[in-house]
């Protein structure tokens, strides 16, 4: 087959190829995923920070079950196992920060010069055994292609999807477990600040002190705030499981499948050697 009557056939695409290798050196999708990444991060490191101060009031009501008995027997004794939980998601905040910031970095050297210039090179290598035939050397641009594509979008790609797919999926209820943590933080900083005001006062007894302060401030003072640490407990549980759903398992499945097709796509070229005779 001649050169002329195979480019008609080829055309659109070569012309594809050579627009994809002109793409790949725009700074939109690249600036878009960074800008939804950081928007991610924000979220986050508010969680993290919260996961933070939810173990300083907790570790603050701790160091004061001391002071009463009675109240080192009912309360005292949930406060080692949520202190624990909320270190353990305090752990959970600092992998998916990490998650985020690993990804943030595997894009920025994507987009380095140097793999935009060998995927636009592969992109024109493959354009050329387009047009001139379908050789060994041809299979080898398609390998060399698929390759590079892998590696210039690949994480761009599944840092975008899984942020996006996660956001719609799973972003309110997000949302709404950080609120309700964020309202036991401010109730147990309450009682923390209590708490380390009582010890300064020397008129009342400092069972009697705690307890009036806390009536007014949440209710029955070992109750309510039992329920409340139950309540909390569940939704560290679950923003911990959102958290490493959409930061951490989404960009890996995502990652995972774009590996599958890369090797799905390249799989069968192994056993094309020889090639035929009319190549």
């Amino acid at each position: 087959m001649s050169l002329s009557s195979r480019m008609p056939h080829h055309r659109w695409a070569v012309a594809a190829l050579l627009i994809l290798a002109l793409v790949s050196w725009l700074s939109v999708t690249h600036d878009v995923a960074m800008a939804t990444l950081d928007d991610a991060l924000s979220t986050a490191f508010q969680s993290f920070a919260l996961a933070k101060a939810l173990n300083a009031a907790i570790s603050v009501m701790q160091s004061a079950t001391a002071d009463a008995m009675i109240f080192q027997v009912q309360f005292g004794q949930a406060l080692d196992p949520a202190n624990d939980l909320v270190e353990r998601f305090s752990w959970i905040m600092f992998a998916s920060t990490a998650s985020l910031a690993m990804q943030k970095v595997l894009i920025q050297m994507a987009g380095h010069a140097v793999i935009k210039a060998l995927f636009s090179l592969s992109c024109l290598l493959l354009a050329v055994s387009l047009v001139w035939g379908r050789g060994v050397w041809h299979e080898w641009a398609r390998r060399a292609f698929l390759l590079m594509a892998f590696l210039r979008f690949a994480v761009l790609i599944a840092a975008l999807a899984s942020t996006w797919m996660g956001d719609a999926l799973i972003g309110d209820q997000r949302e709404g477990l950080y609120t309700a943590l964020d309202q036991d933080r401010a109730v147990f900083q309450d009682v923390a600040e209590t708490q380390a005001g009582i010890r300064e006062e020397e008129d009342e007894g400092v069972w009697q002190q705690l307890k009036d302060k806390w009536e007014s401030a949440v209710g029955h003072p070992v109750r309510d705030l039992l329920t409340r640490l139950d309540s909390m407990t569940e939704n560290v549980v679950a923003l911990s499981a959102v958290f490493i759903v959409q930061t951490i398992l989404f960009p890996l499945g995502f990652l995972y499948l774009s590996w599958r097709l890369l090797g799905t796509l390249t799989a069968p070229l192994a056993g094309r050697y020889p090639v035929a005779r009319g190549a």
